[in-house]
C-alpha cells in the first residue's frame, strides 16, 4: 500500500511528507493479546527523531492505541548530531540504557563510534547492546555501533535539519578489506568465572565453559540477518545463548562453533523477553580443544558383568552402545549387558562391538549377553510342614512377632502376642515383652510404640524359651507372613541352644493371595478390611493387637477355605492354580550365555517369561495407553535349573534372593541359596544406600556385616564372589535423567522401586550414584574391605574369569536364512515364463526375454526365489477371494514380480503388446516415459486394438546393483482381508515359524519433556531453564517405555531352525490375549536375517472391492489413458459442476494421493496431461526437499514436470542417457534418496558429462525420494479411482464417503451447499485466527476435507438424502434405487451411533418393519440418546410414540 495515499487521507501536525514520498507500507497487524498495532514501512531514507516522534504520535492519536513501528530503509545517512538525538531517546526510554546518555556518537563509514569518558558507563552500555541493536533496527537505522572509552574535550555539535529531503543514494558497501570486528571489549582475566548452576539472576561480563547441544536459527526477512540461538551445557546446567549477525559478528564468526564443541563463552546474563528467561548475550565464544575423556589407568582392568541399557523399561538411560564404546576405550576385556527382563540391546551391542573391533583387529574385547530376569517359585507356601489335621478340630495359635529389626540373624524379639483357636472359638491369649541384648532404636519404636522402658524390667529369650515352646505345643502355627515370624522364631531357639519348631505353619499372607488373586496388596490391614474386621492402623504393629486381628481373620478363611473344599490343613496348599506364581515373592536373578547355545536357551527363557509366565495385572488404566496391559515378564526357578548347561547363574542386586536372605535370614537358607548360583554379586555400599535410608538396614555397619557374610558363604561353597556396578548410566552427569525417570510414573500408574512415597523423605533423599566406574574407581569403592587382596580378586581377578567362561557369542545372523518350498525355483520360473509366452507370445522379444532372464538368474541365485513365489500365493489367494493387491516400494521394479502376478506395474520401457496375436513394438528412443502415453494404435499384423504399457523402471532400484540386495517385497491388501493375508501365513508355513514383527515403543521428545516438566515441579525446580529442559529431555528420550509390532510386517522362520535361532518371542504390548506373537527382537534389528512380508491394511484395494460389487465393473478393465479421465488432474470440465458455485480449479478432490491442498496446489501449477507427469507429481509429494526449496522454484524458473527429480528412478534414467557409467549412476541415485547428498568426486563427474548445476543442487537439497514403482501403483489406483468419478459419479461417491471419511457431520450434509460453506467457513475462520488456531481439532481437519467432497458433489447435481430408517444400510452409503443423483447415508454417520448398533437397527428390519419408536428402541441396540439424535434429524417422522393394540 502507498504510504503517501494513506497520509494524504489523515492530518499529522507537524509531519513533513517530504520524507514519506515512495514509501509503502508492507505489513500492518493487530495483536489482541497486547491491544496494539505492529506497522512495518519501506521508506526511502531513514527518518530525523523528530518526524518519527511526529509520526508514531500521530498514528497513536489517530488509532486510539499503541504503534509498534518497523522500519526498513533504503539508505540510513543520518548524521552525528541526529545519532545523538536518537542515542538520548534511547536513554530515557530503556530499562537498562541510561548509561548511553552521556555518549557522543560519531558516525564514520556505516559505523557510530560511541565515545565515553567512563569505563563503567561504557559497560552500562554493552549491558544494553542488543536492545540498543533491536532499537535501531527497528528505526530503520543500519548503522553499526562501537563503543570506546577515552579522555577527550568536547565541542558542541550543531545539529541542523534539513530544508527538504535529499534523494536516496546507493547503501555503500562494505569492504571486504575490513578487519573483522573485536567483539569481547573487556579483556578476558576480568570475566568473572561462573558454573552455570550460579546463574541466576542477571550479571554482566562472566564467563563459563561448557558444551553445544543444540544449534538453531532463524532468518530475519527484513534485513535478511541471522538470529543464533546456542544450548550449551555443562555437567550440572544449561542455558541459551542468543548471538545477532552483524558487521561485528558476521555470519563466518556464527558459523565457527557448532553441535559438540566445547566452548568458553564471555558475555552477560539479561532478561529475555521473547524467550522469557534468563538468556547468555555473549561478547565472544571461544572454541576449546576437547576435554580429555576420563581413562581407566589400572594396569589389569576390571569386567562390568552388570549393566542396565535404555532397554531397561523405564530405567535404564543410556544406549547400549555408550557403554560398550566406554569399557572398549578403557581398555577392558568385555562387558556384559543385563537388561531388565530384555535382550532388545543385544543386536545393537554386537553391532558396536564389531564397528570397534574393526579397526582393532589386535584387540580383545567381547560382549556378554545377559538378562536380569524375575525369577519366582512355582507356587506359594501356605503350608509348612504339612499334616493332615482337620481344619475343623485342629487347636492353632495364631502368633506374632515385634522385633528390633528384620533380620532373624542379626535381630532379636522384644514382644511376642498370641491367641489359641480351637473349634472356631478364641480359648487363651498370650502377650509378653521380651528383653533384647541390643537397644530398640527410635525407627523400631516408632513403629511399634515398643520403648527400651517397655522391655526394662522383661526377662530375656532364654528365660521366656520354654514358656512359649510349651504354650505352643503341638498346635499348628498361623502367622501373617509366616516366613520372617516362623523363622526368627526358630533362629531365637537355635541361638540358645534349643531345637526349632516343626510344627505345621499356616502363612496367611499367601493363603490370602491364592483365595484372593484379584487383590494388589496383602497386608494384614488389606485383608483384614476385606472380611470386615476393624483394623487400626495407630494399634497395629503390636504383637498382640495384630494376632488378635489375624485371629479373626484365620477364623473367616477357614470358612471360606472349607467352602473351597479343603477339609485338613494340607489341603491348603492345594488351594491355588498355575497362575499362583504371579503372586509368589520375585527374585533378580541374571543370566547371561555362556555360548551359541547358551543364547539359544537364553532366548527360551526370555520367551517364557514373555508368554507363559507374563504376571498379568490387568489394563493399563490411562486413557493414552490403549492395548497396553500391566505386567510384568517372570521366571520359574524351575525352567532356569532345566536350561542352566550353558548358562551362567548370578545373584544380581539386592532385590536378589542371596542379599535378602544374607540380611534377614538364617545361615542354612542362605547356603541352600548361593548352591544355585554360578556366581555372587556384590556392590559398591552407595548401591546399597536406600535400604538403609529406609531402615531395612539399621546402618551402614550392619551392611557391610552382611556382605562379609555373603563373601564368607560363597567361599565356603567354593563360588566366585564379583564386584558390579549395577550400572544404569555411563557417566556419572546422566544420572538425573535416571532421578527423572524414578519420579515417572510408568505405564498403569506404576512407580519405580526407588520412588519414595513420603513427600517429604522423597525431597530430600539422593538417589545412589551408579555410573559406570574404571577399575580404580571400583577398588575405592571397597576401600572397606580390610584385605586388599581380597578387594582386589573381588573388583579385578573374580569378574575377569568368569568372563573368561563366555564364548563369543552372536545375537544376530551374518546372512539371510529364507523358508524353504520345495520346488520354489522352479515353480516360480514356470509362471513367470508362462506369464511372459501368455502376454508376448511363444517367441519373447528379446527384450523380454533377457530382462527375465537376468532377474531369475539373479533372484535364484540368491536363494530369493522362495519370497517371490511366497508373495506370488498370497497375491493369487486375495485375488481369488475378490480383493485386488497393490504393490507398495520398489517391487514393481522387477518384471519378474510382474510375470508371477506379484505387482501390476511393468518396469519394462513403454510398449505395445496385442493381446490377440501377442505382436508387441517397444519405444527405446526414450521419447515416451510411460507406456500409458502412448496413443492408440492398432496391430499391424491382426487389426486388433494394442495394450500399451511399460515404466522403465530399472531392476537395480529393487534388489540393488549387484542384485543380491534382500528383497523387501511390501503389498497392501484390503483392509478387510488383511487378517486372513495373515493368517494365511500360518496356513503356508506352521504357526510356529510366523510370527508379528516387533517393535519397541521409546519415549519420544514431546514425552520427555513432560516428564522432565514432572520432575521438575516435584523436586521444586520450577525456575529450571528452558535450555536445561532441552538438554534433560533430549538425555530421557529413546528410553524403553512399551512393545509393539509392525502393522503388516510378518517374519517367517525357516522349517529346519525355530525362531530361537533368531529372537525371544512375547505377546505386544504384554497383551495376551493376541492372536499372535511378537519378535522380541525390533524387526529392523533381524532384518537381514529372516524374510518379512509386508501384508499391510490399505483402503485402495477395499475401495476397489467395493466399487466393483456395487457396479459389476472390473477394476482392472478400467484404461489408464482415458482422456476424460485425465482431463480432471488439470481441469474440472469433465465433472461438469456448476462454475457459479464451484471455484476448484481441478477435479483432484477426493481422489487418493492426489486430493491433499498440497498436492491440488502442485497439479493446479503444473496442469499435467499425461500419465508420466502425474508420477513425478507423485513422487514430488512424496519426496522430502523435494518440491518445495527445490523443484517448485526451478519449474517457476522455467524449467517444466519432466525436467526436474520426482522419483529416484529418474536420477538413475537421467544420468546413464547423459552418458554416465551404469555403476556411478546406480550410487549417486541411491546417495541422493537417502538424502546423503554427492561426493565430491561424483560432483566432478557429473560435470564432466554436462550435468546441468542446477541438477547437481536439487540433489544436494534431497532429504528422501519416492521409489517410481511405488508411484505407478499408486497413481494407476488413483486413475481407476478417478474413472468412476468422471464416468460413474454415484457409485464414486457411495465409495468415498464410506471409506474415505473419517468423520461425518450429517446434519449438515443433508442442508445442502449453503449450510456445508458456512461450516467450511466457520472452521477456516478458526484456522485462521492466532487466538482460536490451536482450538481446532483433528475432528475439524477431517470434516473439513469431507465437506470440500459434498461441495462438489453438490455442485455436480448429487445430493444427500436424510438418513431414512427403512432404507439406509448400516455402514455403507448406498444410492437411492429410484434417483441416481441422490446418496443415502448409513445410520454410522449419526455422531456416536457405532457399527454394532447400526448392524442391530438393520437385522431388526429385516425381521420386520418397525411399528412405533417403543418397538425400535426395544429391538434394536439404539439408546435413548441416539433415538433423540435421529428425531432431531428427522428421520423418525411420522413413526408413532408407542404400539397401538389392534383388535383385528
Amino acid at each position: 500500500m502507498e504510504l503517501k495515499e494513506t497520509l494524504s487521507k489523515v492530518q499529522i501536525e507537524g509531519l513533513d511528507s517530504a520524507y514519506f514520498e515512495q514509501g509503502k507500507i508492507t505489513h500492518c497487524k493487530f495483536i489482541a493479546a497486547k491491544k496494539k498495532v505492529v506497522l512495518e514501512l519501506q521508506l526511502p531514507r531513514t527518518l530525523p527523531l523528530e518526524q518519527l516522534q511526529c509520526f508514531n504520535d500521530g498514528l497513536i492519536q489517530l488509532i486510539g492505541c499503541p504503534v509498534e513501528l518497523r522500519i526498513s530503509a533504503d539508505v540510513c545517512d543520518l548524521d552525528s548530531g541526529e545519532m545523538l538525538k536518537y542515542c538520548k531517546y534511547f536513554s530515557e526510554h530503556s530499562r537498562y540504557g541510561q548509561g548511553l546518555k552521556d555518549a557522543i556518537p560519531t558516525v564514520k563509514d556505516q559505523v557510530v563510534d560511541c565515545l565515553f569518558t567512563d569505563e563503567t558507563l561504557k559497560q552500562q552500555a554493552l549491558a544494553c547492546r542488543e536492545e540498543l541493536d533491536h532499537f535501531m533496527q527497528n528505526a530503520g537505522i543500519s548503522y553499526d555501533f562501537e563503543f570506546s572509552c577515552r579522555a577527550a574535550s568536547f565541542t558542541q555539535i550543531e545539529v541542523k535539519m534539513p530544508k527538504e529531503a535529499p534523494k536516496p543514494q546507493a547503501k555503500p558497501a562494505y569492504s571486504a578489506d575490513k578487519p573483522s570486528y573485536r567483539s569481547r571489549r573487556t579483556k578476558m582475566e576480568d570475566y568473572t568465572v561462573l558454573a552455570l548452576k550460579e546463574i541466576n539472576d542477571e550479571i554482566q561480563n562472566v564467563q563459563f565453559t561448557g558444551t553445544i547441544f543444540e544449534k538453531d536459527s532463524i532468518t530475519i526477512k527484513k534485513t535478511g540477518n541471522e538470529i543464533q540461538t546456542l544450548y550449551v551445557k555443562d555437567n550440572d546446567d544449561a542455558i541459551t545463548c542468543k548471538r545477532f549477525e552483524s558487521a561485528r559478528c558476521p555470519k563466518e564468526k556464527l558459523n565457527e562453533v557448532g553441535v559438540g564443541d566445547d566452548v568458553r563463552v564471555y558475555g552477560s546474563v539479561r532478561y529475555d523477553s521473547f524467550s522469557k528467561e534468563l538468556v547468555f548475550f555473549p561478547d565472544d565464544i571461544v572454541k576449546l580443544e576437547k576435554k580429555e575423556e576420563e581413562q581407566d589407568t589400572a594396569d589389569v582392568k576390571r569386567v562390568e558383568l552388570h549393566c542396565h541399557t535404555n532397554k531397561s523399561e523405564m530405567d535404564g538411560v543410556c544406549e547400549v552402545e555408550e557403554l560398550v564404546t566406554q569399557a572398549f576405550k578403557w581398555g577392558h576385556r568385555a562387558i556384559a549387558v543385563t537388561d531388565h527382563m530384555a535382550c532388545q540391546a543385544f543386536p545393537k551391542a554386537q553391532s558396536c562391538a564389531a564397528k570397534l573391533l574393526k579397526g582393532n583387529k589386535d584387540r580383545e574385547f567381547k560382549i556378554l549377553y545377559g538378562v536380569e530376569m524375575n525369577m519366582v517359585d512355582e507356587f506359594l507356601t501356605i503350608i509348612r510342614n504339612p499334616r493332615a489335621d482337620s481344619l475343623s478340630d485342629t487347636a492353632y495359635v495364631v502368633y506374632d512377632l515385634e522385633t528390633t529389626g528384620l533380620s532373624c540373624s542379626f535381630d532379636h524379639i522384644i514382644e511376642f502376642g498370641a491367641v489359641v483357636i480351637e473349634r472356631g472359638e478364641i480359648k487363651e491369649t498370650k502377650q509378653l515383652f521380651v528383653k533384647p541384648p541390643v537397644p530398640i532404636n527410635a525407627f523400631i519404636s516408632e513403629k511399634t510404640n515398643i520403648t527400651n522402658e517397655d522391655v526394662a524390667q522383661a526377662k530375656p529369650f532364654a528365660e521366656v524359651a520354654q514358656e512359649l515352646v510349651d504354650f505352643i505345643g503341638d498346635k499348628v502355627l498361623v502367622a501373617h507372613n509366616a516366613t520372617f515370624d516362623y523363622n526368627f522364631l526358630n533362629e531365637e531357639l537355635k541361638r540358645i541352644g534349643m531345637a526349632p519348631l516343626t510344627n505345621p505353619v499356616v502363612d496367611t499372607l499367601d493363603l490370602a493371595r491364592a483365595l484372593h488373586s484379584d487383590r494388589r496388596s496383602y497386608r494384614l490391614g488389606n485383608i483384614a478390611r476385606h472380611y470386615r474386621i476393624t483394623y487400626d492402623e495407630e494399634v497395629a504393629h503390636r504383637a498382640d493387637y495384630d494376632a488378635d486381628v489375624l485371629a479373626s481373620v484365620f477364623m473367616l478363611m477357614i470358612k471360606e477355605c472349607k467352602d473351597r473344599g479343603a477339609q485338613t490343613v494340607a489341603d491348603l496348599q492345594n488351594l491355588q492354580d498355575k497362575k499362583a506364581f504371579v503372586k509368589v515373592m520375585k527374585r533378580h536373578v541374571n543370566v547371561i550365555a555362556k555360548n551359541q547355545a547358551g543364547l539359544k536357551d537364553l532366548f527360551k527363557l526370555v520367551t517364557l517369561s514373555n508368554t507363559d509366565y507374563l504376571a498379568v495385572f490387568g489394563k493399563a488404566n490411562s486413557k493414552s495407553s490403549g492395548e497396553e496391559f500391566l505386567a510384568e515378564p517372570r521366571i520359574l526357578r524351575r525352567c532356569i535349573q532345566e536350561l542352566r548347561e550353558n548358562l551362567l547363574i548370578g545373584s544380581a542386586c539386592y532385590n536378589g534372593e542371596v542379599f535378602e536372605l544374607a540380611a534377614n535370614r538364617n545361615q542354612q537358607d542362605l547356603e541352600a541359596a548361593i548352591a544355585f548360583y554360578d556366581y555372587i554379586e556384590i556392590q559398591p555400599l552407595e548401591n546399597y544406600r536406600p535400604l538403609v535410608e529406609s531402615h531395612s538396614l539399621p546402618d551402614t555397619d550392619r551392611l557391610k556385616q552382611v556382605l562379609m557374610r555373603i563373601i564368607r558363604t560363597a567361599k565356603k561353597l567354593n563360588k566366585p564372589v564379583v564386584a558390579t556396578g549395577d550400572v544404569h548410566y555411563c557417566k556419572k552427569e546422566e544420572k538425573i535423567l535416571r532421578d527423572i525417570y524414578i519420579q515417572t510414573q510408568g505405564i498403569g500408574g506404576v512407580r519405580h522401586p526407588l520412588y519414595i512415597y513420603d513427600k517429604e523423605r522423597r525431597s530430600r533423599t539422593v538417589t545412589p550414584d551408579q555410573h559406570f566406574l574404571t577399575t580404580n574407581q571400583m577398588l575405592q569403592a571397597f576401600d572397606w574391605v580390610e584385605d586388599r587382596q581380597l578387594a582386589y580378586e573381588l573388583v579385578v581377578e573374580a569378574p575377569n574369569a568368569i568372563a573368561d567362561q563366555v564364548e563369543k557369542v552372536l545375537p544376530v545372523h551374518d546372512k539371510l536364512y529364507t523358508p524353504v518350498i520345495e520346488g520354489s525355483e522352479e515353480k516360480l520360473k514356470t509362471i513367470c515364463y508362462e506369464n511372459a509366452h501368455k502376454t508376448y507370445g511363444e517367441v519373447l522379444p528379446e527384450i523380454v526375454e533377457k530382462r527375465l532372464e537376468r532377474e531369475l538368474n539373479s533372484i535364484i541365485g540368491n536363494g530369493f526365489a522362495v519370497i517371490y513365489y511366497i508373495s506370488h500365493l498370497l497375491v493369487k489367494k486375495s485375488n481369488e477371494d475378490g480383493y485386488l493387491v497393490g504393490s507398495r516400494g520398489s517391487v514393481g521394479s522387477s518384471f519378474v514380480a510382474t510375470m508371477s502376478g506379484i505387482t501390476e506395474v511393468n518396469p519394462l520401457i513403454p510398449h505395445y503388446v496385442c493381446p490377440d496375436c501377442q505382436h508387441s513394438e517397444f519405444i527405446t528412443d526414450g521419447s515416451v516415459k510411460s507406456g500409458f502415453d502412448l496413443p492408440a494404435k492398432k496391430c499391424p499384423k491382426c487389426g486388433a486394438e494394442m495394450i500399451v504399457n511399460g515404466h522403465d523402471i530399472a531392476f537395480e532400484t529393487f534388489l540393488g546393483f549387484e542384485g543380491d540386495k534382500v528383497p523387501d517385497i511390501d503389498l497392501n491388501f484390503s483392509g478387510e482381508y488383511q487378517d486372513k493375508a495373515h493368517a494365511f501365513t500360518k496356513t503356508v508355513f506352521g504357526e510356529d515359524h510366523v510370527f508379528r514383527a516387533g517393535t519397541i515403543g521409546t519415549v519420544a521428545q514431546k514425552t520427555a519433556f513432560g516428564y522432565v516438566s514432572g520432575y521438575a515441579e516435584e523436586m521444586g525446580l520450577e525456575n529450571m531453564r528452558q535450555a536445561q529442559r532441552l538438554r534433560l529431555a533430549n538425555g530421557c528420550e529413546g528410553v524403553k517405555r512399551t512393545t509393539g509390532q509392525h502393522p503388516g510386517g510378518i517374519i517367517v522362520i525357516p522349517s529346519s531352525m525355530d525362531v530361537y535361532d533368531f529372537t525371544p518371542v512375547q505377546y505386544p504390548a504384554n497383551n495376551p490375549d493376541s492372536e499372535w506373537k511378537t519378535t522380541h527382537f525390533d524387526f529392523h534389528d533381524i532384518h537381514d536375517n529372516v524374510l518379512k512380508f509386508d501384508i499391510l491394511g490399505h483402503v485402495d484395494p477395499t475401495a476397489m472391492r467395493l466399487l466393483q460389487n456395487i457396479s459389476g465393473i472390473d477394476p482392472t478393465t478400467i484404461p489408464m489413458n482415458d482422456p476424460e479421465t485425465m482431463s480432471i488432474f488439470n481441469s474440472v470440465d469433465a465433472l461438469k459442476a456448476d462454475p457459479r458455485v464451484y471455484g476448484e480449479a481441478t477435479g483432484a478432490v477426493g481422489l487418493p494421493e492426489f486430493g491433499t491442498k498440497f498436492v491440488r496446489g502442485i497439479l493446479e501449477l503444473t496442469r499435467p496431461s499425461t500419465f508420466s507427469e502425474l508420477l513425478r507429481i507423485s513422487g514430488l509429494s512424496h519426496g522430502t526437499d523435494v518440491w518445495l526449496n527445490n523443484a517448485k522454484d526451478l519449474i517457476d524458473g522455467g524449467l517444466t514436470l519432466h525436467d526436474v527429480i520426482g522419483c529416484r528412478d529418474d536420477i538413475m534414467t537421467y544420468l546413464i542417457e547423459k552418458g554416465m557409467p551404469k555403476k556411478d549412476s546406480f550410487f549417486i541415485m541411491e546417495s541422493v534418496r537417502k538424502g546423503k547428498g554427492l561426493k565430491p568426486e561424483w560432483i566432478e563427474l557429473m560435470k564432466e558429462n554436462n550435468i546441468p548445476q542446477w541438477y547437481i543442487d536439487s540433489c544436494l537439497k534431497i532429504k528422501y525420494l519416492f521409489p517410481k514403482a511405488h508411484a505407478v501403483a499408486y497413481v494407476m489406483m488413483a486413475i481407476r479411482i478417478a474413472w468412476f468419478k468422471v464416468h460413474h459419479p454415484y457409485w464414486y461417491y457411495v465409495a468415498f464417503f464410506t471409506l474415505r471419511c473419517d468423520a461425518y457431520e450429517i446434519e449438515t450434509m443433508v442442508k445442502g451447499m449453503d449450510a456445508i460453506k458456512r461450516r467450511m467457513d466457520e472452521i477456516q475462520a478458526m484456522k485462521s485466527n492466532p487466538e482460536t488456531k490451536r482450538q481446532v481439532t483433528k475432528k475439524d481437519e477431517d470434516l473439513y476435507s469431507m465437506f470440500e467432497a459434498c461441495l462438489e458433489m453438490y455442485a455436480r447435481g448429487y445430493r444427500f438424502s436424510n438418513i431414512d430408517i427403512d432404507k439406509s444400510l448400516a455402514t455403507e452409503f448406498r444410492v437411492l434405487p429410484d434417483d441416481l443423483k441422490t446418496i443415502i447415508p448409513p445410520f454410522t454417520t449419526v455422531d456416536g451411533l457405532g457399527a454394532n448398533v447400526a448392524r442391530s437397527i438393520v437385522e431388526a428390519r429385516e425381521q420386520g418393519e418397525f411399528l412405533s419408536k417403543e418397538d425400535l428402541l426395544n429391538r434394536t441396540q439404539l439408546s435413548q440418546t441416539l433415538m433423540r439424535k435421529l428425531e432431531v434429524l428427522g428421520t423418525l417422522e411420522g413413526m408413532q410414540e408407542e404400539n397401538q393394540l389392534s383388535l383385528f
